[in-house]
């Protein structure tokens, strides 16, 4: 049996359903929860994730997520090193998929199981690249692979998950009653017999887990839908949608990306300017045309990076502000989150925005090369993130050695 998969046809004998998880998973009581984290903001400043170490509080219904693997199963380094980015929060592109069972336990090789000892199963759109060249090769072909690059099945959850090393697993919060996640199966058994080509911008993995949770936990009044993300050519308000928060996130990320560029040829016309007078006293008349140099740079490379970070900080901030005054964040977790997103935004928002302001001013003094100056402008914003996501998480894990997680993140709500 593989290291991260469980053929379906394999005679795996169920294990003693009171068995534990191994102590590299955390321990299924609250109390002895040592390396518990809490919980984190989605990429639209509102859905609220939850890391799971502990497999058997998995659901049959809940909404999951792991780094995205590209390379999956290729090697066991490669997938350590997602595996590790997701958990320090460094990777930002995430992989859905739907728990299709209860996980009642976990055996000694770490396969996580339900009731009837049985592997639990996911639902999910899904491949692998061994999969992909094999199809290519000895099945319809290259051009029907790149078509249609995943297709929704039921896998193991041991194809993602080994709870012995059971990091990286994200869950979104949601509550569901019993009849709720019944009629989440009944959507993914549907979606497993008849579903549509993959398609990356619209219908991917998240897509699909959106569409099989999300539309019950909205009223009908909620739910505008358009005939054409309609789920299994359903029409109506109760027809669940084809939503992705990431690609949302992508394209606006993409579009703050693309007026930087036009920013990079504003720095380039500026080191086009070897007047000392114009770098140091450009609101003279002399300096016209280095003036409105700087302001097109500005305007294109500066305000893009503000704009983001101020319209993802209020988002934030409303969200968080909203969630607890419903009573869905207790204030030991609120003032985490909003603490942590606050931060975020001073901190990068000043390494960046400072950076990029002073660049043309740097790029004359130090003599900086025009190519190693638009470098620097476009990846301030990745770099600052990515150092403040380094920062907090070595932080946060400090603080729960120190004092506890349930001291200072109140104890575990149930899901």
């Amino acid at each position: 049996m593989g290291r991260f998969g469980v053929d379906f046809d394999e005679d795996d004998s169920a294990p003693p359903l009171t068995r534990k998880a191994s102590k590299f998973q955390c321990a299924s009581t609250p109390h002895a929860d040592p390396d518990r984290m809490p919980y984190r903001l989605y990429v639209d400043g509102e859905t609220l994730v939850e890391p799971i170490h502990d497999l058997t509080r998995l659901r049959r219904g809940d909404q999951c997520m792991v780094g995205l693997n590209p390379l999956r199963k290729v090697s066991f380094l490669i997938d350590a090193t997602f595996v590790y980015l997701c958990t320090w929060e460094v990777w930002p592109l995430f992989h859905h998929f739907v728990l299709y069972d209860d996980v009642v336990s976990v055996d000694r090789d770490g396969i996580p199981r339900r009731q009837d000892g049985e592997p639990a199963l996911i639902a999910e759109y899904s491949n692998t690249p061994a999969d992909a060249v094999r199809e290519a090769l000895f099945g319809q072909g290259l051009l029907h692979v790149w078509r249609n690059l995943a297709t929704f099945r039921k896998l193991p959850l041991a194809d993602y998950q080994d709870s012995r090393h059971a990091h990286g697993l994200l869950r979104i919060m949601r509550k569901h009653t019993d009849e709720e996640r019944d009629s989440i199966i009944l959507r993914l058994n549907e979606l497993v017999c008849k579903h549509e080509s993959y398609s990356l911008w619209f219908r991917n993995c998240e897509h699909a887990a959106f569409c099989a949770t999300r539309a019950l936990s909205r009223t009908d009044s909620e739910l505008k839908l358009e005939p054409s993300l309609s789920w299994d050519g359903a029409v109506g308000p109760k027809a669940p949608a084809w939503i992705s928060l990431q690609v949302s996130h992508v394209l606006f990320t993409l579009a703050r990306f693309k007026l930087q560029l036009i920013g990079t040829y504003a720095l380039y016309r500026l080191s086009l300017f070897a007047s000392d007078m114009a770098f140091f006293y450009p609101w003279r008349d002399e300096a016209y045309a280095v003036k409105l140099g700087v302001a097109f740079y500005h305007v294109f490379a500066t305000a893009p990076v503000a704009l983001q970070i101020a319209i993802q900080l209020g988002r934030s901030v409303r969200n968080l502000v909203k969630k607890r005054r419903r009573g869905k964040l207790d204030q030991a977790m609120y003032s985490h989150l909003m603490g942590k997103e606050i931060a975020r935004a001073i901190f990068v928002g000043l390494c960046t925005t400072g950076i990029i302001v002073m660049l043309p001013r740097l790029m004359h003094d130090l003599k900086l090369r025009i190519w190693s100056s638009c470098v620097l402008l476009v990846l301030a914003y990745m770099c600052s993130s990515l150092l403040y996501t380094l920062l907090a998480s070595m932080g946060i894990r400090v603080m729960l050695r120190l004092v506890g997680p349930n001291r200072a993140l109140g104890p575990i709500q149930s899901s």
